[in-house]
């Protein structure tokens, strides 16, 4: 893994806009995993500025979605795809049939899995894989446990997960979550991972040992060529 320190959010933003754009720039019509969340949101809000000065940039992107909650209340906006529709498809004129998704409302969600792992390895694998870090060291929602599951999944939520953040004050919080495997993210070509805020510090600290464990997932990133981590200096 190659780590990269930046002073800011912004900087740190930037600099994976820059490796994002030289791969576009490459191979226009490359198939990019959107995550959701705040750290990499900088990264949306560049090349959403590129864009407005640059009509055709992004205009044959492939986009598919990380992962999502389920189990909410419907209407819920807690969702991921709501984050990633307000912060990238939308403006960034996404076409449908140039997004692949999984519904957090669905009524079948090992159906609508299978739908996403169908679509991986007719569109895959992925070009580049957008990641954040959660504090127990998860990967999209790959949670730590005895095993881990290689294909797009439903997945269990660890109590580390339901205890963090926002989701403690939801009314309805989600019951299990659905999310790509780690064998599909490690099948990317180029891996970004953006780690920002203090709450991030132990389980970074925690990535910068090269040792692999299923109790950690974000581990398993050190068996891949091409992981450039982006911190910033909330973290560290």
């Amino acid at each position: 893994m190659n780590f990269h320190y930046f002073p800011d959010f912004k900087s740190m933003s930037q600099k994976g806009f820059e490796l994002v754009k030289k791969e576009i720039d490459q191979k226009p019509n490359l198939l990019f995993c959107v995550a959701s969340g705040g750290s990499p949101s900088g990264l949306y809000a560049e090349m959403v500025a590129e864009r407005a000065i640059n009509p055709g940039f992004c205009k044959e992107l492939r986009v598919i979605k990380l992962d999502e909650w389920g189990g909410l209340e419907e209407g819920s906006t807690f969702t991921s795809e709501l984050d990633v529709q307000t912060k990238f498809v939308q403006p960034m004129g996404i076409a449908p049939d140039r997004y692949w998704t999984v519904n957090p409302f669905t009524l079948d969600p090992h159906g609508d899995c299978e739908q996403m792992e169908n679509v991986l390895q007719n569109e895959g694998p992925l070009d580049i894989c957008i990641l954040g870090i959660g504090v127990n060291g998860h990967i999209a929602l790959n949670e730590p446990g005895d095993q881990l599951t290689p294909h797009f999944h439903v997945c269990r939520l660890a109590e580390s997960t339901l205890n963090n953040g926002m989701i403690k004050t939801l009314k309805q919080p989600p019951t299990f979550g659905m999310t790509m495997g780690l064998g599909n993210i490690l099948q990317s070509k180029k891996i970004i991972l953006f780690i920002s805020g203090s709450g991030k510090k132990e389980a970074f600290e925690h990535l910068k040992v090269p040792e692999i464990s299923t109790q950690f997932p974000a581990s398993f990133l050190w068996m891949h060529g091409n992981v450039e981590v982006l911190v910033d200096s909330s973290v560290v």
